[in-house]
């Protein structure tokens, strides 16, 4: 596999080659903000009004996640890979306490999310530091190239879901083993170390993971899950995503940002798209 390896791939003209593109840097009035004091704030919230952390969609119910999804500097990035027209599909933050022992094993999003196309891609945001004591993110450059390189060890993902089936370790914060040691073993990933307020773009088929986290501090990113108009799930008559920009597709139900953090109609709009494929059976990372 011939791939272009750079200490640091800085440059979005990378990403063709690479399927990852970092550091990027967000705008000043977003790095303004304390990001995790916004973390801490919205699992305050959520646990009052929810009796539990909600890490999935939390642009439905949070300003400040909406805000930060279609940051103008992200987006104009991710037209440049995915083309004009734009949804969000699904969010997440990833989490790892200090001393907890999490884990996200290599894999590739594509198998688990069951996508008709490949213009996908994922823009994770560092809230926290994120460096190799703490479990940064790690991927394979130009693994985007080699399509599926193995089944997941369950039939269908979006089914299993749905079943609440968990095959994977129970440290790790993916659901279903897609069992790449051996790829991994003959290519070695590169660590994406960031500070809070950088963020990465990566191939919806870029092999990645993460490791423990063995520092004294939280290591939190937060996810965005971006795909074009045209993409579909291949298991959904219809599905639900937040239209961004460019054209729409009446296979999508919309979902609209909050007006205030966790008001009446975001609350009950979020309850609503719990039943879509963006969620993965509402499982709680």
């Amino acid at each position: 596999m011939e791939v272009i390896i750079e200490e640091k791939i800085k440059y979005l003209e990378n990403y063709d080659q690479n399927g990852i593109a970092f550091p990027f840097q967000l705008d000043q009035y977003l790095n303004s903000k304390d990001l995790e004091k916004e973390y801490l704030k919205y699992n305050s919230k959520s646990e009052k009004i929810f009796k539990r952390k909600l890490s999935l969609k939390p642009h439905l119910l949070s300003t400040f996640f909406y805000n930060l999804s279609v940051n103008d500097a992200i987006i104009d990035k991710v037209k440049k890979v995915i083309g004009e027209n734009v949804y969000i599909w699904s969010s997440a933050f990833f989490s790892k306490e200090p001393g907890e022992g999490k884990i996200v094993s290599y894999h590739q999003d594509n198998p688990y999310w069951q996508l008709s196309t490949d213009k996908v891609v994922t823009a994770w945001i560092a809230l926290t530091n994120s460096d190799k004591k703490s479990g940064a993110l790690e991927i394979v450059p130009g693994s985007h190239k080699l399509g599926l390189i193995k089944k997941l060890d369950v039939d269908n993902a979006r089914e299993s879901y749905l079943n609440g089936e968990k095959t994977s370790d129970d440290n790790d914060l993916i659901s279903y083993k897609q069992n790449l040691d051996k790829f991994i073993g003959d290519n070695p990933p590169q660590l994406l170390e960031m500070i809070p307020g950088q963020y990465s773009l990566h191939h919806v088929n870029t092999v990645h993971g993460s490791g423990i986290n063995r520092s004294s501090h939280r290591r939190t990113g937060y996810a965005v899950r971006y795909i074009s108009s045209e993409t579909k799930h291949l298991e959904a008559n219809e599905d639900r995503a937040l239209h961004v920009c460019g054209k729409k597709n009446n296979y999508y139900i919309d979902e609209y940002p909050p007006k205030n953090d966790f008001d009446d109609n975001a609350i009950k709009q979020y309850k609503m798209s719990m039943s879509s494929t963006g969620v993965f059976g509402n499982k709680i990372y």
